[in-house]
């Protein structure tokens, strides 16, 4: 090892020697005089060992360091140094010094040969080195030049917008740039990545086709398919590769760059698609169509125009129109058809072209340029129709014109016609001779002139609504003529309207009346004498009538008194009784509770007499939900079989699908319930009641009171005695009954014709005396997917919450105090106030989790007022309206209010219910 490195060191020395750089002439003479001097001093140190023999060999190495370090003339002159400088270290009596002796001549010689050869090796190793080194230099410098282009090529492929790729000799891919690999999602270590997988398989075989072909034959190719990209969409790639040859002349591989051209491709064929629905569309057109081209040849011609020429395609392509066009219309045409191509702006053309038949037809022709971007006009599309029939039509109509002016010029009367404007577009020769008209600026004002001042603005106006309505016009007016005098014009007037009834103005005619209006003026004198007379017994037969009238309102009026004074005597009797009898019997409960009972049954009589009047006279408030009138009639079902009895049949036909409307639940039932009654007590202990749904249509005038329509027919069918037609007359009207006193209030039916009405409906009756009795009722028929609200049935009450605070606004005293001790009995802690303002006053300085008020008040604010203030600044506070009053504006206001609304009287389970759904 040591010696290894010995030699590793002398190398490394000769190495650095020969890498010296190039020194001038006169520094090599010094380096070859330095270096024999440093062998001198060698031999001068071992002249013992040499004793008397020259030694000169030591004094090579000398020589050959010289060489190598400054070259030949550094050698040479270490090899002229070390020879003389040795003969003077040894003197010349040493054995084979100098040139005295045979043997010194022979070592001189030996030592200038070897020095000479040495110097030649060591300059020549120097110069092997030196190249060697330029060598190493440009090897390194191209290496470093193919590694930088390497580097570029790569940035250049990395950051090209084109998807670039290399495979070797075997079709594998070895690279695939940024865009490429962002496409597929390919890695950079490509390994194993097999392009072919994510070839659409209906291109597979042809893609490998082509590039094995390529490959075989060391040839460029090109190709198409679809290739899935990363998110899993076909995309269509255009592929161009080229071989690619190594340096010593062997295929390589290919490169290529893929582009992705499937919008191009679907823009292609959507032009394509767009040309075969151009040609579909210019072929079924019944017009002719063509497309010129830059040099004014046809490029393309329709079907149209084919037939028109009456050869083949190409032939009709091909043809020259000019050639077609009528002698006397030729020069004409070619003038403006160059004029109009040279503006490059749309023109059209009319003229007659000789058809294939022989026949010269009229045609209209528009052109428009086809503009090629910065090319300007490539040429014209034009479009043809045959004018021939609008041209005779045309022609027919002036001549119809000219004998409808003359027929009009002819006419006694004054014949006049207005655009759609309403502005005058004609005028015959009477009416310019009567009203002085000399050009067609006067007619429209020509008659303004001459109107009498107090006919004008009557008139205009009279026009003007009849002109809006395009209705027939028809009025008299007075004129003063300058000449004439006063006179009287009827006038009238139609609205015309063209083939398709698109208004077209009016056609009219005035007539000069004034001997016709004086006649009749002399017969309207001779008629007022009549009238005079004839008003008087009519004034004595208007004054019968309205004492007949008054004295049947006041009948009508008793009536109402009697049964309401008769009901609410009653009622009062049973009511005051009881409860004065409670008063004087405080200590026997149970007759307290028997007697207090039959007070509250006799309040609730005097409330259903209340809402029945209410519903007579239509000022009930109603509360409509959408609901099924099958479920409705369903759910009372029990409620009214008990109500007909055991002994009368009950049957139910109720339409299939459903009766939507929408009504009052509450007062449908009721209404119901009393046609029920009613039916029940017209068939005795045996009869049959029947309650039928059903879908109909009433025309106009079928029912009283009822637009014609679709309905739901709600019938309550029974087979009793029946009613005679005078009855029938007067069922409907109050306290109006056939029962016997204390049976009836009268009031049943009433309520029942009232719900009806008010519901936007109606109530019939058909009946015939011992064959029994229909009850219609039309209700207006609800939306088909409307939400659908069945009968609501009382809940129990839930619980109130402990510890919860009511504030109640009532002005009524009583119903105050009855109030209060409802609310209090339910647990609740109740504040009570008289106003709105003492309301608002006390909220202020209270917190309230509730309020109860009354709607109508005292104090310049209502309830519903003081439920808006309440709801924006106590957002938290539930609050309930109630109101015993039955009046439009309380029903209106009432219609749009968000808040629960409890009717009086109320009970106290009522309370509690309303209260409890509140929490």
């Amino acid at each position: 090892m040591r010696g290894i490195g010995d030699r590793l060191n002398i190398s490394s020395a000769v190495n650095r020697l020969a890498r010296l750089k190039n020194l001038s002439w006169w520094m090599s003479i010094l380096v070859g005089v330095a270096c024999a001097a440093a062998g001198l001093m060698i031999r001068g140190v071992l002249s013992g060992f040499y004793a008397n023999v020259t030694g000169f060999m030591i004094l090579l190495p000398a020589v050959i360091i010289a060489a190598l370090a400054a070259g030949r003339l550094a050698g040479l002159t270490a090899t002229v140094a070390c020879l003389s400088g040795g003969w003077l270290v040894v003197g010349f009596d040493t054995v084979g010094a100098g040139l005295a002796d045979r043997l010194g001549g022979v070592a001189t010689v030996n030592f200038v040969i070897v020095g000479l050869f040495l110097t030649a090796v060591s300059a020549a190793l120097r110069e092997m080195v030196g190249a060697l080194d330029a060598s190493l230099e440009a090897l390194r410098s191209s290496h470093a030049r193919i590694e930088d282009r390497e580097h570029q090529l790569r940035l250049v492929s990395e950051h090209a917008p084109v998807m670039l790729w290399m495979s070797d000799e075997n079709g594998h891919c070895i690279h695939l740039n940024a865009a490429q690999r962002a496409f597929w999602n390919a890695p950079e270590a490509l390994a194993g990545f097999d392009f072919s997988a994510l070839i659409h398989p209906d291109d597979v075989a042809k893609v490998m086709a082509v590039t094995a072909e390529a490959a075989d034959r060391h040839a460029p190719f090109s190709t198409e398919a679809r290739f899935r990209r990363h998110d899993g969409e076909w995309r269509v790639l255009h592929t161009d590769a080229r071989p690619r040859m190594e340096v010593d002349g062997r295929y390589g591989g290919m490169i290529g760059v893929n582009t992705d051209v499937t919008e191009a491709r679907a823009a292609e064929a959507e032009v394509r698609e767009s040309e075969e629905r151009f040609r579909a569309i210019a072929d079924t057109a019944p017009v002719l169509i063509w497309v010129t081209q830059q040099d004014r040849t046809r490029a393309f011609v329709n079907q149209a125009y084919v037939a028109y020429n009456g050869g083949t395609y190409e032939h009709a392509r091909l043809a020259d129109w000019r050639a077609v066009i009528h002698p006397d219309d030729q020069v004409r045409v070619l003038q403006e058809s160059l004029a109009g191509e040279a503006s490059g702006q749309p023109f059209s053309l009319e003229a007659r072209y000789l058809r294939h038949d022989g026949d010269y037809r009229w045609l209209k022709s528009f052109s428009r340029p086809r503009l090629g971007g910065d090319t300007g006009v490539i040429g014209f599309v034009g479009v043809a129709f045959d004018v021939t029939e609008i041209r005779e039509a045309q022609s027919r109509l002036m001549e119809s014109e000219t004998r409808f002016r003359t027929v009009a010029d002819s006419a006694p009367a004054m014949i006049w016609m207005l655009d759609p404007q309403g502005q005058p577009s004609f005028a015959n020769r009477r009416y310019r001779t009567f009203f002085g008209v000399e050009t067609e600026d006067q007619i429209n004002e020509s008659w303004h002139r001459l109107i009498h001042p107090g006919d004008a603005e009557p008139f205009a106006d009279a026009f003007a609504s009849a002109f809006a309505r395009r209705d027939r016009f028809e009025s008299l007016l007075r004129l003063q003529h300058p000449t004439l005098g006063e006179r009287w014009l009827r006038c009238e007037g139609l609205a015309r309207f063209d083939g398709s009834g698109t208004f077209q103005g009016y056609v009219g005619a005035n007539i000069d009346v004034t001997e016709a209006k004086r006649a009749e003026e002399d017969l309207k004198r001779i008629n007022e004498l009549l009238e005079e007379r004839v008003g008087e017994a009519l004034a004595e037969k208007a004054k019968a009538e309205a004492d007949l009238m008054h004295a049947q309102r006041m009948e009508a009026v008793g009536r109402l008194t009697g049964g309401v004074a008769h009901d609410f005597n009653n009622l009062l009797t049973v009511v005051i009784g009881a409860l004065d009898i409670i008063l004087r019997s405080p200590d026997d409960a149970a007759k307290r509770q028997k007697l207090g009972e039959a007070a509250l049954a006799a309040a609730r009589r005097g409330e259903g007499l209340t809402h029945q009047l209410l519903a007579f006279s239509r000022r009930q408030a109603l509360r409509p939900e959408a609901l099924d009138l099958n479920l409705q009639i369903r759910e009372s079902e029990v409620l009214l079989r008990r109500a007909v009895g055991e002994a009368v049949e009950f049957k139910l036909k109720l339409r299939r699908g459903g009766a939507r409307v929408s009504v009052d639940p509450s007062q449908f039932e009721a209404a119901l319930l009393n046609l029920v009654v009613n039916a029940r007590d017209a068939v005795g202990d045996n009869g049959q009641i029947t309650i039928q749904t059903r879908s109909c249509t009433v025309a106009a005038g079928e029912v009283s009171e009822l637009p014609g329509g679709d309905y739901v027919c709600v019938a309550v069918i029974d087979n009793g005695t029946g009613m005679s037609p005078e009855l029938i007359a007067r069922v409907f009207e109050p306290f109006f009954t056939t029962k016997s006193v204390g049976k009836g209030t009268g009031l049943g039916l009433s309520q029942v014709y009232g719900f009806a009405r008010q519901s936007g409906g109606a109530a019939r009756i058909t009946s015939t005396v011992g064959c029994g009795t229909e009850v219609r009722l039309y209700l207006p028929p609800g939306a088909r997917n409307g939400g659908l609200a069945a009968a609501a049935r009382p809940d129990a009450a839930r619980p109130m919450a402990a510890g919860r605070r009511l504030l109640l606004v009532e002005d009524d005293v009583s119903v105050a105090a009855v109030a209060l001790e409802l609310l209090e009995s339910l647990g609740l802690e109740v504040r009570a106030v008289e106003t709105a303002p003492q309301a608002l006053d006390l909220l202020r300085r209270e917190r309230f989790d509730m309020m109860l008020s009354d709607v109508v008040m005292p104090g310049g604010m209502t309830g519903i007022e003081l439920a808006r203030i309440c709801g924006r600044e106590h957002p938290d506070m539930r609050i309930v309206l109630t109101s015993g009053y039955a009046g439009e504006d309380v029903d209106a206001a009432l219609a749009d209010a968000p808040w629960p609304f409890l009717r009086k009287p109320y009970s106290g389970e009522q309370l509690a219910r309303i209260l409890g759904e509140l929490g």
